[in-house]
C-alpha cells in the first residue's frame, strides 16, 4: 500500500453504510442483549450468541448491529495452516459488527479497510484464526474479495501461552546478535556458529536471503526454548 495512511476515525461514513446496507438486506440486525445476557441464553459460560434479538425488529436507539449467521460451513483456504472449515452457527452465532456504542466493531472496520485498500494478502498470528472465518462470512456478504491470509505460528512459553505483555514477555531485541539468531531458529533456519557471533545486521541479510515462509507450514506454535 503506496496510498496516503488510512485513520478508522475517517471512515465511519463508509462503516456505517455497510452496516445500513447489511440491514436492508437482511443481512443484520439490532441487538441489545448485554453478555450476560447471551451468557444465560447460551446456557453456560459458551459466548456464542443464541440469536434473542433477530427478529426483534429493534430501533435504531441503544443496539448494537450484528451480522445474521445460517448454518453452514465457512471455508477458508489458508497458506500455511491449509484448508479450514468453521459452522460459524455453531461457535460464535451472530457476531457484532457495529457496537452499542455506534463506533464499528473489528470485524466490519478490517474488512472494509482491506478492501479500501486492495489488500490481497494478509499475515498474521495463529491467535487471530479464529476471526477469519467471520471475515470471509462478511467479505461474502458484502460482495468483497477475500484476500490470501497467511496465519503464522506464535511463540509460546512451557506453560504453552503465547508471549505478550499479559504473559510479561519482554520485547525483542534485534540489535542483540544472540537473539537473532535464536529468533531465526524459531523461524526454521539454523544459524552457522561462525555466523552467530557477526553483527546483527549481518545475520539479517543472510536469513532474508534464505528464508522462505514455508517452513512455518502447518505450525501453530513455536516453543522458546
Amino acid at each position: 500500500w503506496d496510498g496516503p495512511v488510512l485513520y478508522q476515525s475517517s471512515r465511519l461514513e463508509a462503516y456505517r453504510a455497510a452496516a445500513e446496507r447489511l440491514l436492508a438486506e437482511g443481512r443484520a440486525f439490532r441487538c441489545r442483549c448485554s453478555r450476560s445476557e447471551i451468557r444465560a441464553g447460551s446456557g453456560g459460560p459458551s459466548a456464542r450468541y443464541p440469536g434473542t434479538c433477530r427478529e426483534r425488529g429493534l430501533p435504531d436507539a441503544d443496539t448494537a448491529i450484528r451480522a445474521r449467521v445460517e448454518p453452514g460451513l465457512v471455508r477458508v483456504a489458508d497458506g500455511l495452516q491449509g484448508s479450514l472449515e468453521t459452522d460459524l452457527a455453531a461457535t460464535s452465532g451472530d457476531y457484532v459488527i457495529v457496537r452499542r456504542d455506534g463506533l464499528p466493531a473489528y470485524h466490519l472496520a478490517v474488512v472494509l479497510d482491506d478492501a479500501a485498500q486492495g489488500v490481497t494478502t494478509i499475515v498474521r498470528g495463529v491467535d487471530l484464526l479464529d476471526s477469519t472465518a467471520a471475515h470471509v462470512h462478511l467479505q461474502s456478504a458484502l460482495g468483497l474479495a477475500t484476500p490470501l491470509y497467511y496465519h503464522l505460528p506464535v511463540v509460546v512459553n512451557a506453560q504453552g501461552q503465547k508471549l505478550s505483555k499479559q504473559t510479561g514477555a519482554g520485547a525483542v531485541n534485534a540489535a542483540d546478535s544472540g537473539v537473532a539468531a535464536r529468533v531465526l531458529e524459531l523461524l526454521g533456519l539454523d544459524v552457522p556458529r561462525e555466523l552467530a557471533a557477526e553483527r546483527p545486521t549481518m545475520i539479517w541479510q543472510w536469513a532474508m536471503a534464505r528464508w522462505s515462509i514455508d517452513t512455518l507450514r502447518g505450525r501453530r506454535a513455536l516453543a522458546q526454548g
